[in-house]
């Protein structure tokens, strides 16, 4: 019986074709406060941003000080800390998931004898069979951001939104969200094939600098972008002061998070690599903004059925199927023998091993499962594990599905 670790942020972007969670707009130009010493004020931070990331993973945070004349310095005296901790805790720079949910990370630095922290939204939750765009968002209150939902298969789903708390973020039918005020509130968005499957989208929204740097706002034309392999595609960067003027004179640096998924250029084009997910950004003074791309697979992999409720001990056979993968939809039928495995979440996070998979796709579930739970089956093509694709299965709650 099959239950391995295998990477879930890998697999997840290729059972749903790209479900890379495309990405938010990240500019943590927060705060403080005037520091004496050298009659600079400073601003930290946090270049990760906005995160949102499937249980069992582990995130490295960095942070750098930005001064009130736009000079950047690293520094290795930050205390980072997580609010509500029960979702998990940090070793130095290092975030480790416990529990789903949504939280704040904060970087916290002294200089020159005050206290100077930025804090930025992390989302931890299980995967779902579709992807939206972006996955998590910090912004500046007064904005939109439109959000993209992406579902890759033979199903063509209808999708409906919902803020948790409207005094922080509004989303329309349209997909639209408006930022109202500072705070934190979480997106809901689902699928009308998998009702009880929603993807979350965690939002903070900062109020204006407090800080006066010399750039406070760096956009992007676009937050998210999609891409197959022999496509490419090119983003431009504004950047602007705290009076919300541009600054005709800036100067950016672009960069790819995972140049093995994708490459930047200087001017802003990207170049796909391979299957995955990355963040491109463009930095200005020190302040950022950032566009999660990912790179479609050539292949997506359909395994049946998609959603599955069974008992606890109970059996049951899913098949996979292999198709091209075009920007116009699926393509010719590939012959494939997979490799079936579902996912073991790791420590902290054993209620969710709740089936194992034999080597033709047979799932049983665990005669002690806990009802209501789930997880996923995956179908992956043992000669290249960016060809996958999966299927949910939940411990039967003794109602019809």
């Amino acid at each position: 019986m099959q239950k391995k670790s295998l990477s879930l942020l890998v697999l997840l972007g290729l059972f749903t074709s790209a479900i890379l969670m495309f990405s938010s707009c990240n500019k943590e130009e927060d705060d403080d406060e005037d520091n004496t010493a050298d009659n600079k004020s400073y601003a930290v931070v946090i270049e990760n941003g906005a995160q949102n990331v499937e249980p069992g993973k582990s995130v490295s945070y960095n942070a750098v000080l930005v001064d009130s004349d736009g000079e950047v310095s690293s520094t290795s005296d930050v205390t980072w800390s997580v609010s509500p901790d029960s979702v998990g805790t940090f070793s130095g720079n290092v975030f480790s998931t416990s529990a789903t949910g949504e939280a704040k990370v904060t970087a916290t630095v002294t200089k020159d004898g005050s206290e100077i922290s930025a804090s930025v939204p992390i989302g931890v939750y299980q995967p779902s069979f579709f992807a939206v765009a972006p996955s998590a968002i910090l912004y500046e209150s007064g904005h939109d951001i439109q959000l993209n939902a992406v579902y890759f298969g033979d199903q063509n789903p209808s999708f409906s939104y919902s803020s948790d708390d409207e005094s922080v973020a509004t989303v329309s039918s349209n997909r639209l969200v408006n930022l109202v005020g500072a705070g934190e509130c979480v997106i809901t968005v689902t699928a009308s094939t998998q009702p009880d499957r929603p993807f979350y989208v965690p939002v903070m929204v900062v109020g204006p600098p407090t800080v006066a740097l010399p750039i406070t706002r760096v956009e992007l034309n676009k937050y998210s972008t999609n891409l197959f392999k022999d496509e490419s595609e090119t983003l431009s960067a504004t950047a602007y002061d705290a009076e919300g003027n541009e600054v005709t004179d800036a100067s950016f640096t672009w960069e790819s998070s995972n140049t093995n998924v994708a490459t930047v250029s200087s001017n802003g084009e990207i170049t796909p690599v391979r299957t995955g997910k990355t963040h491109v950004s463009a930095t200005a003074d020190g302040i950022r903004a950032q566009c999660e791309v990912l790179i479609n697979p050539d292949t997506v992999v359909i395994v049946s059925p998609l959603y599955k409720s069974l008992q606890q001990g109970e059996s049951h056979q899913f098949t996979a199927s292999a198709y091209e993968n075009t920007r116009t939809g699926l393509g010719q039928e590939y012959s494939i023998n997979f490799n079936w495995v579902v996912p073991d979440y790791g420590p902290g996070f054993e209620m969710f091993n709740i089936a194992t998979v034999d080597n033709t796709g047979n799932v049983t579930m665990e005669n002690d499962a806990m009802m209501g739970m789930s997880t996923v089956v995956i179908a992956h093509d043992p000669d290249n594990i960016y060809v996958a694709g999966g299927a949910m299965i939940m411990v039967d709650m003794g109602m019809p599905f």
